[in-house]
């Protein structure tokens, strides 16, 4: 699996992932940035138990989004995989 991963990482080009950015920065304008600022003025608000519960809570999402998505590629991968079955003739 690493070298799929590896050779995926080889693959992605850099200069179209820039301009990918670009244009979504360039589409949004600053609503992205206005809720940013947003999001941050209230989570500067929150106490701190508040605060460490969002943390964990984003943490523990996070870290069910990435072992879906690693069981998804091994589960795309195993189904990639090409079986072949030799059989025989019976007379009937």
């Amino acid at each position: 699996m690493a070298g799929l991963f590896d050779k995926t990482l080889q693959d992605i080009d850099i200069d179209d992932l820039k301009k990918s950015a670009e244009k979504v920065l360039a589409f949004t304008g600053t609503k992205a940035k206005d809720a940013y600022g947003y999001a941050c003025e209230r989570f500067d608000d929150l106490d701190n138990d508040k605060k460490n519960m969002i943390i964990i809570g984003l943490s523990v999402f996070i870290g069910v989004i990435v072992i879906a998505g690693v069981f998804y590629l091994l589960g795309k991968k195993a189904g990639r995989k090409e079986c072949t079955f030799e059989y025989e003739e019976w007379d009937g």
